[in-house]
């Protein structure tokens, strides 16, 4: 690819004959869907299907830049040309494969990625109205055919563009390959962007080799994306979630949301006329999204504070509070409030002998069994280590203590798969109800009772004295 830009910015400045000047630039747009087709049967990604389109998607576009080519030489350009109609198809192929790319990448909705990505696209969207679409659909000098032609390529642009920043600012895992896409996707809308704004300027076609150029290394980059080993990983989602306040994240948003008023008086320093209306719009839809945004990260924010991070059940801390308002409504009320914790049995053996993954596993799986085996209304939460507590309010003792028998056979009715191994785990319970009750008396009462269950031999509930 190197050797074809450089072969072509030279014979571009010989005044040899145009087919020989464009030959270097056929041999990169040939060799692209080559490359790609190469890279996917070598590597042999666990979902082939994006890399396929793409594959398709640059055999479309080769044979349009062949078809511009046999036009340019023998001068015909009735638009839209057969070369257009290829062009177009060969971009809803690419859009095809990188939503396959989204599509496995981040399987379900991934809302705050999806905000992002829509604050950049208006963003970007303006610009190309502002200063491509516009300045073509006012044209009157161009006929109508030429007018649908010329700026249904800044669209499809633009929606190439938009799918690349949704498909970097969503989940699934970094990498070169990532990278390399993206800066291929993102160079071809800027060499067709600067391709446009030059026409525009001219008043007539463009034949600059620079141009040529940027084209050339953008297919490059697509192919060297596909001849990377990374594409076998490509499509895996990360272990962990992006960081949705990241500095490169934060700043592409404030680039993007400063646009638009950063548009506008530059519209006035050069005294053109600034377009009111649309500009208020688009600084009102991104302020709306930028307020979803923050909507999104406080939410967020506020259950990762009250939720366990390895059982999804709620925390301590949750929990804490919420007995003490449980206890004040009920000494308002003056109905019951029953408490279990619950121990898992000999839970230090587990991780000796197994490892603390499969330790894990088992606390993941008496979570899981907590939570289909509790009442409705109830607060279920991990309390520390191996213990688990649940709230049950409006409880007497006979409800709770049937209710701690209950989830004290649901753990030892079925052992725990942890990894192909399948391990016996049982439970101890102590149970506590009280009228009027007081939350630190409540939680002594209910320890009480889980020490006698251990001592009289675990694997078993019993109910305290004092309920």
């Amino acid at each position: 690819m190197m050797v074809c830009v450089a072969l072509r910015v030279g014979i571009g400045t010989t005044g040899t004959s145009y087919l020989v000047t464009v030959a270097p630039y056929m041999l990169v747009s040939a060799g692209t869907p080559v490359a790609v087709l190469i890279g996917t049967l070598r590597h042999r990604p666990s979902h082939r299907a994006g890399w396929f389109l793409l594959a398709a998607a640059q055999v479309v576009y080769a044979v349009a830049d062949g078809m511009t080519v046999r036009d340019d030489w023998l001068g015909e350009f009735l638009e839209p040309t057969p070369a257009d109609l290829m062009y177009f198809a060969s971009y809803l192929l690419l859009c095809a494969a990188v939503l396959v790319f989204i599509r496995r990448r981040t399987p379900g909705w991934d809302i705050p990625g999806g905000i992002d990505a829509l604050v950049v696209a208006i963003s970007a969207g303006l610009l190309v109205w502002i200063y491509v679409l516009q300045p073509l659909t006012s044209d009157s000098a161009l006929p109508l055919n030429a007018k649908l032609t010329q700026s249904a390529y800044p669209v499809l642009d633009l929606m190439v563009l938009i799918l690349a920043v949704r498909l970097v600012m969503g989940t699934g895992t970094r990498g070169p390959v990532l990278w390399l896409l993206l800066s291929s996707l993102a160079l071809m809308f800027a060499v067709d962007t600067a391709y446009a704004v030059e026409g525009i300027a001219d008043g007539s076609s463009v034949e600059e080799s620079y141009l040529d150029a940027m084209w050339m290394t953008s297919l490059g980059l697509l192919g060297l994306a596909a001849l990377h080993p990374g594409i076998r990983r490509f499509d895996q989602r990360s272990d962990t979630a992006l960081p949705d306040a990241s500095p490169g994240r934060l700043g592409v948003l404030a680039i993007a949301v400063l646009m638009a008023p950063g548009v506008q008086f530059i519209q006035w320093l050069r005294g053109e006329p600034v377009s009111v209306p649309l500009i208020s719009a688009a600084c009102a839809v991104m302020f709306l999204l930028v307020l979803a945004r923050m909507y999104g990260l406080v939410t967020a924010q506020r259950r990762a504070a009250v939720t366990d991070s390895l059982t999804g059940l709620h925390t301590r801390r949750h929990f804490t509070q919420a007995l003490a308002v449980e206890c004040r409504r009920a000494g308002r009320a003056g109905h019951g409030v029953g408490l279990l914790i619950i121990d898992v049995d000999h839970f230090k053996k587990v991780n000796d002998g197994y490892g603390h993954p499969a330790g894990d596993q088992v606390l993941r799986e008496v979570a899981r069994r907590l939570a289909a085996g509790s009442r409705a209304g109830g607060v279920i939460a991990r309390y520390g280590g191996e213990e688990f507590v649940v709230l049950a309010p409006h409880t007497g003792p006979g409800e709770l203590y049937a209710l701690a028998e209950r989830l004290r056979e649901e753990m030892a009715g079925l052992p725990v798969d942890i990894g192909g191994d399948l391990l016996s785990v049982t439970v101890s319970i102590g149970a506590a109800v009280a009228v009027h009750p007081d939350p630190e008396a409540l939680l002594h009462d209910a320890d009480e009772a889980l020490y006698a269950a251990k001592a009289a031999g675990r694997n078993r509930a019993i109910l305290s004295p004092a309920g």
